[in-house]
């Protein structure tokens, strides 16, 4: 049955009651919590964590990427399709802007958690103990190889997305860019070094996010080598494919 309010207890008050348990964060609630936010991720912590997932969507992003470019293989029709479409899409600029916020500040991430970790050992140790157990080389140069890649994406961006697509046929412009042996050499050495990058991040980011244990720590090292290999090596077959066979 219905149970009704205790006697003393208006219809006000209980409106009152109600109110209190859906009471809004007043300012200084809010700037108390923001603050906490802040803190956190200017943490060691924090900025790792932030780090592993602006890492991970980037890893996203060239498996779409990657998937576009084989159609490549398809032909020119099939790639300029694909092309044409995603230009046309609206969403694509901000998808873009997007993707350079994330990317930007995943390099920006990188560079303080590596000043913080120097900061933190001053005196640096023998190259043997620095390595430490089971670190690996794309671990230890990971800093080199991220600003490698920020120094090749204005590169590319400039080649491929600014470059001279004539009639809309941007197959022949990376069949034109690829036919030329410095442009090749140069893309076959960025995608290597990709691939040493992913290979560890890829590992990394999943750890970051506390995600991985002992047991799953050797398979997912493996699982960061076949990205690693497959991403890069994917990308990195475009320019010999199109400069030997084209």
């Amino acid at each position: 049955m219905l149970s009704l309010p205790r006697a003393g207890r208006s219809g006000s008050a209980l409106l009152e009651d109600g109110a209190a348990r859906r009471r809004v964060l007043v300012p200084g609630e809010i700037h108390v919590q923001m603050s906490a936010f802040f803190k956190f991720i200017n943490s060691s912590i924090g900025k790792k964590m932030l780090m592993g997932v602006t890492g991970l969507m980037l890893c996203l992003f060239l498996v779409g990427h990657l998937a576009g470019n084989l159609l490549l293989y398809v032909g020119p029709d099939a790639f300029n399709a694909y092309a044409h479409t995603l230009q046309k899409n609206p969403v694509l600029v901000p998808i873009e802007l997007g993707l350079l916020a994330v990317f930007l500040f995943h390099i920006f991430l990188a560079i303080r958690v590596t000043l913080d970790n120097r900061s933190a050992r001053p005196v640096p140790y023998a190259l043997d103990e620095a390595a430490g157990p089971g670190r690996s080389v794309a671990s230890r140069t990971m800093i080199y190889s991220g600003l490698v890649m920020a120094l090749f994406v204005p590169v590319h961006l400039i080649n491929f997305k600014y470059g001279d697509i004539v009639g809309g046929d941007l197959y022949g412009l990376v069949v034109r860019t690829f036919q030329s042996p410095g442009w090749a050499l140069f893309y076959v050495a960025s995608m290597a070094v990709l691939a040493n990058h992913l290979r560890h991040g890829f590992r990394s980011g999943f750890q970051s996010l506390g995600a991985l244990c002992g047991k799953t720590d050797a398979p997912a090292r493996m699982l960061s080598v076949v990205f690693g290999v497959a991403i890069g090596g994917g990308f990195l077959l475009i320019p010999v494919w199109a400069f030997l066979f084209k």
